[in-house]
């Protein structure tokens, strides 16, 4: 969330503890599994690690990924395909 008052932006955003503890809990998990059997994750995560990003903000963009896929595959109703075994 930013800390804005009109056209000011006072530091950087942050991630409030008042969201579902457990849920977050469980999707850092995930995260971190992630990071290390998904190569597709993998390779974002070392990537933007060495873009100079820190592990928690990289950690929460993984958790992004992983709902955004999550997501789609209940939209379409379809098991999830793992894009890089169709990259060359």
């Amino acid at each position: 969330f930013e800390h804005s008052s009109g056209t000011s932006i006072k530091g950087k955003t942050r991630v409030y503890p008042t969201g579902a503890k457990l849920l977050k809990a469980d999707l850092s998990q995930a995260a971190n599994s992630a990071i290390v059997w998904d190569k597709e994750m993998k390779e974002y995560y070392e990537r933007k690690r060495k873009e100079g990003k820190a592990y928690g903000v990289v950690l929460n963009a993984v958790k992004f990924k992983l709902v955004g896929r999550m997501f789609a595959v209940v939209k379409r109703g379809t098991p999830f395909v793992e894009l890089m075994t169709y990259k060359k």
